[in-house]
């Protein structure tokens, strides 16, 4: 039996260019250079103009994919830009893996503006210090931007070594587009790369090597989760904020069910910080789903957890905003001025909201002088 798909895709980047959408087979396989491999089975191109003003393609195949030629082979359906396929970039849309032939429902594609990840982003992902994990204790840590990748700077001691001796510790952290269909839900991937240590003075290669691995360690299990739900907490913030501005809905509390997030590209840009221009990361992003993205959206107005202000300036799983949502939803709407001044708030903070979304500098400072404090004031009331 044929099978076929409308796809449409939305281009508010204006940077699209031809894009490929495969239908295939994927499995994973182990050991050095595994991971998941991919067999396309039908491909069809489509021009960038065509695929980006928003007009219906139809994407079919004869005959079925399913059942996969092996049980621990799955069903794939991806849209990919056709100048990254080869670098592993360029992706629009991944679909989970399946054992049947893919979904029928209409596939739309939203290319979304930049979005840009600064020294702010990063900072709010270093986490409590020091950092203690058996004998090695890290003090400082402090993540840079250069070019699209993150050097990491730790430092700190260890028992096991000489009285007074320190060590520095120096990684890149790398932000890969993730394609991989079984995290489709993950837009990127970070890997720790070149991890070297320096000493205050000189030791064994045998401490090199153990605190070497300690420390890259501490890193892989405490920092780079963290930095994760970070930036990725911001890109999705970011890319539903700027998607419903454009086209004039509301923005949704989280990413929609049924939404994937995927990075096209990544470039070294510069922003504007309040202490001056500093190097930032652009992230090209899409949003794909099955059965629409754009209907997933509220109208605007209609948001159901309407903390638009903290959301934009926090992220919408920070801890501030729950606290604000609490005292909102118990105390201010319990009686009818709290109710009204609800309603004044939702009327007049989603622009300001969608201001502060897209400026990382006044995101930072926001949440320092307005929604951190008025968390406090929210919490210490919630608790009498």
């Amino acid at each position: 039996m044929p099978y076929s798909v409308p796809i449409s895709g939305l281009d508010l980047a204006g940077n699209l260019g031809d894009v490929r959408v495969t239908a295939g087979f994927a499995h994973t396989t182990v050991g050095p250079g595994g991971g998941e491999q991919r067999q396309p089975a039908v491909t069809q191109d489509i021009p960038g103009p065509t695929f980006g003003g928003g007009t219906a393609v139809t994407f079919s195949y004869q005959g079925n994919l399913a059942p996969p030629p092996s049980p621990t082979w799955d069903i794939v359906l991806s849209i990919q830009e056709v100048a990254g396929i080869n670098s592993g970039r360029g992706w629009l849309f991944r679909s989970e893996r399946l054992q049947t032939e893919p979904p029928s429902d209409p596939l739309e594609v939203i290319i979304a503006p930049e979005q840009t990840i600064g020294p702010a982003d990063l900072a709010a992902a270093v986490g409590s210090l020091p950092m203690v994990s058996g004998n090695t204790t890290i003090t400082g840590l402090t993540l840079t931007i250069v070019g699209t990748d993150i050097a990491l700077t730790a430092t700190g001691s260890d028992t096991s070594l000489p009285a007074g001796v320190t060590f520095t510790y120096s990684a890149i952290l790398r932000l890969i587009p993730n394609g991989d269909h079984r995290t489709a839900d993950q837009p990127f991937d970070l890997s720790l790369d070149g991890p070297s240590l320096t000493f205050t003075a000189g030791v064994g290669t045998g401490f090199i090597t153990a605190i070497l691995n300690l420390v890259s360690g501490m890193i892989l299990n405490e920092v780079t989760p963290r930095l994760t739900a970070t930036v990725r907490g911001r890109l999705n913030a970011g890319v539903l904020a700027a998607v419903a501005t454009r086209l004039n809905r509301g923005v949704p509390a989280a990413m929609p069910a049924g939404v994937v997030l995927s990075i096209r590209r990544l470039r070294a840009t510069t922003g504007s910080t309040a202490a001056g221009p500093a190097t930032m990361i652009g992230v090209f992003a899409a949003l794909g789903g099955f059965g629409g993205v754009l209907n997933k959206f509220p109208p605007l107005g209609g948001q159901t957890r309407p903390c638009f202000i903290a959301t934009a300036a926090a992220g919408p799983d920070a801890p501030e905003v729950t606290i604000l949502r609490r005292w909102r939803d118990e105390r201010l709407r319990a009686s009818m001025v709290g109710s009204a001044l609800v309603r004044v708030y939702q009327s007049i903070s989603p622009p300001v909201a969608r201001a502060i979304a897209g400026r990382p500098h006044w995101r930072r400072w926001v949440r320092k002088l307005l929604v951190g404090p008025a968390a406090r004031w929210a919490e210490a009331r919630l608790r009498r």
